[in-house]
């Protein structure tokens, strides 16, 4: 009666729907750099997502779906899923492959994860099933949310055989949250785990983790949130609050004498939290900065060799101290106008500190990015002109400089001329001049679009200066280039206006396939 058995249950002989190399060998292969493909329906003209991004904006920035929308979105994955656990086949995993790589898996991962664990999971004959289903997702799926819900399975159902897996995916920040979180049965200090795999990204990854730890008692833990934790590639302030909060900072600077990596950590985290109007913790978020701002002013006095990221943090931290407005508030709050005073001068004095004048120029003069910013940065805070500098290396690489901006910030109407001479000549303006799209202009492409973008930014403070510019960006591509012409325009007086303006915004508004920029132009025709 052979012929009466069923067969086995298993995903070894089902082919799989997608195509392309499993994003879990890619990260094998290349760790924490691993390029992940992108989706095939996204346009060239589309933004794109930095490893993590996705999710990091998801959980941060937009507001949670309604619980029956979470639930609806839930049920029919967790059909599909059943369906395949009944049955393994190419139809049954392709129909849960297109649920789940439809939409972002985070809004839903936990109320899915609940449901399997509690539907699904219980089911002695599916437990097994269930893992083999995530091992195969986790490290044979192409796509991002797919190799996620894979890694999700076997949070629920992992065996300590799983461990290098997902430690490997740990290490990447796309996967960074689902893959720490499914270690969680696998180690005995999950805490400690989380700190492991936290020093090991700087994006999303870190983000995501650190987010997790604030309730940590660890005092190693802590003393690395304030040291070095709160730092990412995204935006410090994410976790700035979060690790002076957590790691007590104003007790940590309490102590006569600190280690350079407390006061440096210092620096960065109140550089952060005086970035007021983020996503994240501000200044005001944090009810004892009067405190830790005082006594890291106090270390800052007895240190003589400070950098341009302690300069920058005491301007910061001056120009906050100056404002006039917030300060009725911040009085009922722990701050008192005479503390306020003495930090103020405090600050003024540090910044008049003659080494700044040196370490300025050496800034200016390095080849390398970041340092120049910094360099660039702090001259602005002090009043130092860094015009010629910008000039000098706009002439050397036009299409690559990103001195653009501060070129154009720094001219005065005297010097335009100079300017708008030399980008004329450097700037293949008739290339750009090709007619309207909804382009964003972004990426090594657009360079020069982006050029013009720095100098129809700045026109706007030259009514009747820059017409060819005006010109070009008015008959762009990309968008941006074309609303900051009209801006510029709109700083003309209409008596002056070239004779062709007319004729030049009705073809543009003609033409125009952005609906905001459309009724910009109209306006402008009307007035």
């Amino acid at each position: 009666m052979r012929f009466l058995q069923l067969r086995s249950w298993s995903l070894a002989g089902v082919l799989p729907p997608w195509e392309g190399q499993p994003l879990y060998e890619l990260v094998r292969a290349h760790g924490a750099n691993a390029e992940l493909p992108e989706p095939q329906d996204r346009g060239e003209n589309e933004l794109g997502w930095a490893p993590g991004a996705l999710d990091g904006v998801t959980g941060h920035h937009f507001s949670r779906p309604e619980i029956g929308e979470i639930r609806e979105r839930s049920s029919e994955i967790l059909k599909a899923l059943e369906a395949l656990l009944k049955r393994a086949s190419t139809e049954t995993l392709s129909k849960l492959h297109a649920l789940i790589r439809k939409e972002v898996l985070l809004p839903v991962a936990d109320e899915l994860q609940k449901e399997i664990a509690s539907d699904l999971l219980s089911r002695d004959q599916y437990k097994a099933r269930i893992a083999e289903i995530g091992r195969y997702l986790a490290t044979k799926a192409a796509d991002r949310e797919t190799t996620k819900f894979g890694i999700l399975l076997l949070e629920i159902s992992v065996e300590s055989s799983d461990r290098d897996v997902l430690e490997t995916m740990a290490g990447h920040d796309e996967f960074t949250l689902y893959a720490a979180l499914a270690l969680f049965p696998l180690t005995a200090d999950p805490e400690v785990t989380l700190w492991e795999i936290a020093k090991r990204v700087h994006g999303w990854g870190r983000v995501q983790v650190v987010e997790r730890l604030k309730r940590t008692q660890n005092h190693d833990i802590l003393a690395w949130m304030l040291r070095e934790g709160f730092r990412n590639h995204i935006m410090d302030g994410y976790l700035a609050g979060i690790c002076a909060k957590a790691g007590v900072l104003h007790e940590a600077l309490r102590p006569a004498e600190i280690d350079r990596a407390l006061l440096d950590g210092a620096t960065g985290i109140i550089n952060a939290l005086l970035l007021r109007g983020g996503p994240a913790d501000s200044i005001d978020d944090y009810p004892e900065a009067p405190d830790a701002l005082r006594e890291y002013l106090r270390h800052a006095q007895r240190t003589t060799d400070l950098t341009l990221e302690h300069l920058l943090c005491i301007a910061s931290l001056h120009r906050f101290l100056a404002e006039e407005g917030g300060w009725e508030d911040r009085f009922s709050e722990g701050w008192t106008a005479d503390h306020r005073g003495r930090m103020r001068s405090v600050c003024a004095e540090l910044m008049k500190r003659p080494q700044w004048i040196e370490e300025i120029h050496r800034a200016l003069q390095s080849t390398d990015p970041q340092v120049f910013y910094q360099g660039d940065a702090a001259a602005r805070e002090l009043g130092i002109d860094t015009r010629a500098i910008h000039f000098a290396r706009v002439r050397s690489a036009p299409l690559k400089s990103s001195s653009w901006n501060r070129l154009l910030q720094q001219t005065k109407e005297d010097q335009l001329d100079e300017v708008l001479s030399f980008a004329e000549q450097a700037l293949p303006l008739d290339q750009i001049a090709i007619g309207p799209a909804d382009w964003l202009g972004l990426g090594d492409k657009y360079a020069a679009h982006q050029a013009l973008d720095c100098i129809l930014q700045d026109l706007k403070r030259f009514p009747e200066r820059g017409w060819r510019f005006l010109q070009v960006g008015l008959q762009s591509p990309v968008t941006r280039n074309r609303n900051l012409a009209l801006t510029a325009l709109l700083e003309w007086p209409k008596a002056s206006w070239p004779g062709s303006t007319r004729e030049l915004l009705q073809k543009a508004y003609a033409l125009e396939p952005n609906e905001k920029l459309r009724e910009r132009l109209n306006s402008a025709l009307s007035e």
